[in-house]
């Protein structure tokens, strides 16, 4: 992603991501959260946002060498279950040059099978110059 590159606005398809069990387990044995709740509800851990927010899981785009990763935020809405669906919505809010630096602010919204907004995600990162 080439910042001159960057349209503020403009949405990006729709993509759909479906959360399984096996990632779960996985995410959940790397990051060592024993709570039960998660297996017995088949709950997605909150943090596990993290994983499909992430601009290149909407976009396909590859951020270039040097990003910085500068600020993540969510705002939970809706539980989540292993097995789901995801449909992700995103765009970029704005972006600006400050002092030479490069910030591109990203808004992602998860919604669940039943089309209801679960999850919002905001990042700021820094590209390279």
């Amino acid at each position: 992603m080439k910042f001159a590159e960057v349209q503020v606005g403009v949405p990006y398809p729709e993509k759909k991501f479906t959360v399984t069990e096996e990632a779960i387990k996985a995410y959940l044995a790397a990051v060592e959260d024993n709570m039960p709740l998660y297996a017995e509800e088949h709950l997605v851990p909150p943090a596990y946002a993290a994983v499909y927010t992430r601009w290149e899981a909407l976009t396909g785009e590859q951020l270039e060498d040097g990003t910085v990763h500068a600020k993540q935020g969510f705002r939970y809405l809706k539980p989540i279950r292993w097995g789901e669906t995801l449909t992700l919505r995103g765009q970029v809010k704005d972006k600006m040059d400050k002092r030479g630096l490069k910030f591109v602010i990203q808004k992602v919204e998860a919604f669940n099978e039943a089309g209801e907004l679960a999850v919002e995600s905001e990042i700021t990162i820094i590209l390279p110059a």
